[in-house]
């Protein structure tokens, strides 16, 4: 018979263990964060803004973009534009198409009830050669304004 003792005890133990396991599977992620939209509206002139902070400059990055929406969003992608500045001044940007649907046209992501989660690398094995703070601006690029659907738009940043 298991003492209520020992009982808490090993609940403790179990609690800790959980930590740690969780712990250690994010200890690759540098950056997350998402912007929520009104309404689920994404309009083409709302520019969604993250600022990074990169102080390992030895490392590999990837990137990716994650986007929550609803079961009746219509497309079977995004058309974003991802544009970013370094702490010295350079500039990039790029344009890419997040495919949300495989061939049979049912959404990728994690669903749940009618709530989707997709994420996509969208840059493989970055380096970033300068300590400091990235600068990141997402904006739509879909003909049709406002995008509806979309619930929220985010940026993960993860050591490779």
């Amino acid at each position: 018979m298991v003492s209520k003792r020992n009982s808490g005890t090993m609940k403790n133990i179990l609690l800790i263990l959980l930590a740690i396991i969780l712990y250690s599977c994010n200890k690759n992620k540098v950056f997350e964060k998402n912007q929520k939209f009104d309404n689920y509206d994404w309009n083409m002139d709302q520019v969604v803004k993250f600022d990074v902070p990169i102080e390992d400059t030895a490392s590999a990055y990837n990137i990716s973009i994650l986007v929550r929406h609803t079961d009746n969003y219509p497309f079977d992608g995004l058309l974003i534009n991802l544009s970013y500045s370094t702490p010295n001044g350079e500039e990039h940007t790029k344009n890419y198409k997040l495919n949300f649907r495989d061939e049979e046209g049912k959404f990728k992501g994690d669903g749940s009830g009618d709530i989707w989660d997709e994420s996509e690398i969208i840059m493989k094995s970055t380096k970033f050669n300068t300590k400091g703070t990235y600068k990141f601006e997402i904006t739509s690029n879909m003909p049709k304004t406002p995008v509806q659907g979309i619930m929220e738009l985010g940026l993960l940043v993860e050591k490779n």
